[in-house]
């Protein structure tokens, strides 16, 4: 049996994955508009990718961009606080670590992502670059440490005299 809680790892990097996940909307769509004089400009071609239907109307791209962004980012959030974040003892290798999952991770979606109509060049656009370092520095700096969820000696039993009988 592993020392380290799984589940309330992974609980708190679902949170934190959300938490950051807004960080990337943000920054995206500041960077969006600084950029391209459109905040919803890096949100496009992800509510293409779900409803190419919308014809980038501003009311779909915003909803359905947040909804994918917010899904993927709890669920990278979790993955990594869960599979990789137990074995971090110390916050700095955390902070290393978590934007390049971050980054990987955007570049394998990316790339994926890219083999349809007019979404080569969404892994190499600024703006959800920098998002995504973004949200991997914040996930890095909200998860918890391998010390943090050890489980106690105390804690394998709480309720003795309902063990024995």
């Amino acid at each position: 049996m592993t020392t380290v809680n799984g589940l309330r790892l992974a609980y708190r990097g679902f949170v934190t994955g959300l938490a950051a996940g807004y960080v990337w909307l943000a920054t995206a769509m500041l960077l969006g508009a600084l950029l391209h004089d459109d905040a919803l400009q890096p949100l496009r071609p992800l509510a293409a990718l779900i409803l190419p239907a919308a014809g980038g109307s501003a009311s779909a791209s915003f909803v359905l961009g947040f909804g994918l962004v917010q899904l993927a980012a709890a669920t990278i959030g979790m993955c990594f606080s869960y599979f990789f974040g137990r074995f971090f003892t110390i916050r700095p290798t955390l902070a290393v670590a978590a934007p390049c999952f971050a980054l990987l991770a955007w570049a394998l979606f990316a790339a994926s992502a890219g083999a349809g109509e007019g979404l080569g060049q969404m892994g190499l656009a600024a703006a959800p670059l920098v998002a995504t370092v973004a949200y991997g520095l914040l996930l890095g700096a909200g998860l918890p440490l391998r010390g943090d969820v050890l489980r106690r000696p105390d804690a394998v039993n709480q309720f003795p005299d309902q063990a024995s009988g």
